[in-house]
């Protein structure tokens, strides 16, 4: 009779392991910037050795992406050839999708996740409940201060810079408009204009370029030409390709960039200064169960011979300086959103936004 008390606990403890075992079932995980904090201390080549035995002995490493899955998968085949001896789980979506599950698995102890990328303006709620670590990449000096985090743990990988665009064959070039004060003009009220009605990014560039007083009232007056509202700025630009709308306010130069080498009559207009979007982020999950393969992939993301040369390739702003590039706005200035300055200020933003424009497309 006394045995069994022993045998009882005995059972429930070697159920629990096989539990904890099976496929599908996350480990109990440390936290991934302690196992990874000796990696400092090492030489460039002893880290990477150092990486690759753990990744090996881990296997695969488990990525949550936003944006183009198409685009996701160019970069993970890049990691996959270097790193064949490696499984990645990939799983896309949106970037609220991909933020809010990333959310809802960490606050719920089901520590699977490794890497996560969205645009960093979408990461507060991961950063408030610490969901992600403290990362120090062999990169982080390279990266364009204007898009990175004091903190290290939002690695930026691209930007977009944000611009104007027209349709050619209904605007001549010298009556495109030259910057945003031209927008106010007579001829482009009453619909032939559109905007997203997530322009959120240009938005923060209006206010912090023109101060918030100025960028307000601009804002108001544009708002009173009447203009197009619809949602997602790849369909935007594809509107515009075929004259639904005359002018673009607020477009993705990569897009234009594309349109216009399969043949569309569209062409932009870059203001001075451009406005460029708070940068796609990737960043290390606090209890990733993969901490080796996770600093892989981030590395990869972030070298310029790596993820870097593929965002350039897709006619979007690097984040790495030493990233050999076409791309250049020749002698226009830029302005991009500060984290630590401009990710307090979000909520504002937004409800300022929706104030002035209102949240749905009218």
């Amino acid at each position: 009779m006394r045995r069994k008390p022993f045998c009882f606990l005995l059972g429930i403890g070697i159920g629990l392991m096989a539990f904890l075992s099976m496929p599908g079932v996350p480990a109990l995980a440390k936290d991934a910037a302690q196992v990874l904090a000796d990696l400092r201390k090492l030489s460039p080549s002893e880290r990477e050795k150092r990486l690759i035995a753990g990744a090996k002995k881990e296997g695969k490493v488990v990525y949550y992406g936003s944006g183009n899955v198409r685009d996701n998968q160019q970069i993970l085949q890049g990691f996959k050839k270097r790193y064949p001896f490696l499984e990645v789980e990939y799983s896309g979506g949106g970037g609220s999708r991909v933020v809010q599950r990333t959310y809802t698995e960490f606050v719920a102890k089901h520590y699977v996740l490794d890497v996560v990328n969205a645009n960093s303006f979408r990461m507060p709620n991961l950063l408030e409940v610490g969901a992600l670590a403290k990362y120090e990449s062999p990169h982080r000096r390279d990266l364009a201060k204007e898009l990175s985090d004091p903190k290290r743990i939002l690695y930026p990988l691209y930007t977009t810079a944000v611009v104007m665009a027209y349709n050619t064959a209904q605007v001549k070039p010298q009556q495109a408009p030259k910057s945003y004060s031209d927008l106010l003009k007579p001829k482009w009220k009453g619909r032939k204009m559109a905007l997203d009605t997530e322009a959120h990014s240009w938005f923060m560039g209006i206010l912090g370029t023109m101060g918030e007083k100025k960028g307000l009232e601009y804002a108001r007056k544009l708002a009173g030409q009447g203009m197009v509202r619809r949602r997602g700025h790849t369909l935007m630009a594809q509107l515009l390709a075929v004259g639904e709308f005359v002018i673009q306010v607020e477009a993705y130069l990569h897009s234009l960039i594309k349109l216009k080498q399969i043949g569309a009559p569209v062409d932009v207009v870059i203001p001075d200064p451009v406005i460029l979007r708070p940068p796609s982020a990737v960043a290390l999950t606090k209890k990733a169960p993969h901490p080796h393969a996770a600093a892989l992939l981030i590395d990869y993301m972030l070298s310029p011979e790596g993820g870097q040369k593929i965002f350039a390739a897709q006619n979007r702003w690097p984040s790495n300086r030493k990233t050999p590039t076409k791309f250049s706005l020749g002698d226009v200035k830029v302005w991009a959103p500060a984290l630590d300055e401009w990710l307090p200020k979000q909520k504002e933003v937004l409800q300022k936004f929706d104030e002035v424009f209102g949240g749905r497309g009218r």
